[in-house]
């Protein structure tokens, strides 16, 4: 079939109308951590994140064991959904990460993070949370990561860190 005098685009090229397009939300934050950048970037990424998040528990997609490499993909069952997160970067040397998370049906999230050396004892640490709803539940929950949310990881970070400490 030619598509010289259709009006329709190409499979795989098809534009998604204003009234199909998911909602975005953006949210950013920012907080500080008493403790060296090394030790605080290190609990940011898929294998440390047991440290203070409480039911952490990846499944390996690739490679075959848990990884904090770029290209890793895991999954997170949680609230009775399936979340397929993908690591797109992780640098020790910028202590940068971003992770890419796809929960079918609900939501679409980007992470990005990054932590920052205020002196050799302290860090301040930067998330940015871009999330697009999938479904009407996905959008009714849109806000959810926002940066009431973000908060939240400061104090549990903290306690890992004096944790390691001790």
């Amino acid at each position: 079939m030619s598509h010289e005098n259709s009006n329709h685009l190409p499979a795989g090229m098809r534009n998604v109308s204003a009234a199909n397009a998911g909602p975005r939300h953006e949210a950013s934050h920012s907080f500080n951590i008493r403790g060296h950048v090394d030790q605080v970037f290190g609990l940011l990424d898929p294998v440390s994140e047991r440290e203070w998040v409480d039911d952490w528990d990846p499944i390996p997609v690739f490679p075959e064991e848990l990884s904090r490499a770029a290209g890793t993909v895991f999954k997170l069952l949680r609230d009775g959904r399936t979340a397929v997160w993908t690591v797109l970067k992780h640098s020790p040397e910028t202590h940068e990460a971003e992770y890419l998370i796809t929960e079918y049906k609900y939501q679409h999230r980007w992470i990005r993070v990054r932590c920052e050396a205020e002196d050799d004892a302290n860090t301040r640490v930067f998330v940015h949370y871009v999330t697009t709803a999938l479904s009407a539940d996905g959008q009714a929950d849109i806000r959810r990561y926002g940066e009431r949310f973000l908060q939240a990881w400061q104090e549990p970070i903290q306690a890992a860190i004096d944790r390691m400490a001790a």
